[in-house]
């Protein structure tokens, strides 16, 4: 028992103070909802308010692949946080602002790249998901929409990463209300005709998509740009600086970040595929519950994204004892804060769903409420091995997480999910339910891998 304290003792007196943890988690955790939680839950309910499941449900087979984009659109920015926390806490600030030109170059090119490639094959993208036709012909052209609206994301993510990189987690927080308030407004609008805006169903959503990244990119670059607290980063304007070797070795590190981020959003496409021969209802339902997971999973994103730079910059001013301590104290708060999150899910399933089952001829609560409880008990999984993902890829350890992501999604989760999917099970809700479980069983094996690479050391010694 005296070890046990002793160790406990050691744990909080090394590494960041957990008052400090939560100062930089709480600006994060509201970046991550107004950034990508909030936007989803508000369009999905002012969709479900034009009382259409077959609309409801393109909208989700279109964010359901908008998700594997956005999280692409990350893996740049998060490579790039790996090197400038170092060099931060390294105190080479001007090296820092030239990083900052690489990244913004090189996301530049992957953001037009993936507009090009979604506008010509959106159509072709719902048919292999196998959604009725009804889904397609309404769905392809808001896609095509939104891959505008992603390019977006690819610039303002190097911006507000390159800020959480320097351990400035409260302005990117402030950037994203902004952003979400615009994008509010206009959802609103332009989806319902409202406040004298035409009435313009999922185009508008799409439309508001891209005014609220216009506005967060934008206000990103003035404030960098003017913030004096900044000008130790610049010896000259950011856009001028790009070398081939450094986004070169960006590359190198950020396409294992794309293979391993992309191998779990892919997961929720195959997911997806599996439960689409069950019918619109089933599709409806997917739909609400995977965004009401998210909204569950908040703290655990947010702490995730916290991490990556705590152990950055920990290892960086050559203290791994912080950094493993800065681990565990995130995985404690992460148990805590996910678990209220779960419980209030679980015993107000029906309510939750409710929010978004508007179609009273299509209604699909009998599906998504009883599995939403199955699902909640599963998601506890999720965390350890998000927050164990931050804080390899901190330590430049991409290639780890890269490969168990990648093979646990291909050799694990897609056989599973694919023969529980043929199994005869009447019950839609028991079967959904166990189709989306598969999910989770495979972030479960995930995160085992992950542990065993942090209680070998590993991690502490790659270079970056």
């Amino acid at each position: 028992m005296a070890v046990g304290i002793g160790s406990v003792k050691r744990m909080v007196r090394s590494g960041d103070s957990v008052k400090d943890i939560i100062k930089f988690w709480l600006p994060e955790v509201i970046s991550q909802f107004v950034f990508i939680v909030f936007p989803l839950l508000l369009d999905s309910y002012i969709v479900a308010g034009l009382k259409s499941t077959t609309l409801y449900g393109a909208l989700g087979t279109a964010n359901n692949f908008i998700h594997v984009l956005l999280k692409f659109s990350e893996a740049i920015p998060i490579a790039s946080v790996a090197i400038i926390g170092r060099l931060n806490g390294a105190k080479k600030y001007n090296k820092c602002g030239e990083e900052l030109g690489n990244t913004f170059w090189t996301s530049t090119f992957f953001g037009v790249l993936q507009f090009i490639l979604i506008f010509f094959a959106a159509t072709q993208i719902y048919r292999v998901l196998g959604v009725p036709e009804s889904m397609i012909s309404i769905g392809a052209p808001f896609l095509q929409l939104r891959s505008f609206g992603i390019m977006l994301v690819f610039l303002s993510q190097v911006l507000l990463y390159f800020m959480r990189g320097i351990k400035n987690t409260k302005t990117p927080m402030i950037i994203s209300l902004t952003g979400i308030l615009s994008f509010a407004f206009f959802d609103y609008a332009l989806v319902l005709g409202r406040l004298g805006c035409p009435r313009l169903g999922l185009h508008g959503a799409a439309i508001a998509t891209i005014i609220q990244y216009s506005f967060v990119m934008i206000l990103s670059l003035w404030l960098i740009l003017s913030n004096k607290s900044y000008k130790k980063y610049f010896a000259s304007l950011f856009i001028g600086y790009f070398t081939l070797k450094r986004s070169l070795h960006l590359l190198n590190l950020s396409w294992q970040i794309m293979v391993d981020k992309t191998s779990l959003a892919l997961s929720y496409v195959w997911l997806f595929k599996m439960i689409t021969h069950m019918g619109p209802a089933a599709i409806a339902s997917f739909d609400a519950i995977k965004n009401l997971e998210r909204f569950a999973l908040l703290p655990a994103i947010a702490f995730a994204q916290v991490i990556t730079f705590l152990v950055s910059n920990r290892l960086g001013a050559g203290d791994p004892e912080g950094a493993k301590s800065n681990i565990k104290k995130v995985l404690f708060m992460t148990f805590v804060a996910t678990s209220i999150c779960l419980l209030g899910l679980c015993l107000k399933a029906s309510f939750f769903i409710g929010l978004f089952d508007k179609d009273v001829t299509n209604s699909f609560g009998h599906i998504a409420a009883p599995a939403l409880v199955l699902v909640s008990a599963l998601v506890v999984f999720d965390f350890i091995q998000l927050i164990l993902a931050g804080a390899l890829r901190g330590a430049g350890d991409v290639r780890t997480v890269m490969i168990v992501r990648f093979f646990s999604c291909l050799l694990f989760f897609t056989p599973i999910a694919y023969i529980i999917s043929k199994l005869p099970i009447t019950n839609l809700a028991v079967r959904f339910g166990l189709i989306y479980g598969t999910f989770y069983l495979n972030t479960a094996v995930i995160g085992f891998f992950f542990m065993r690479r942090i209680v070998s050391g590993k991690w502490q010694k790659i270079k970056v």
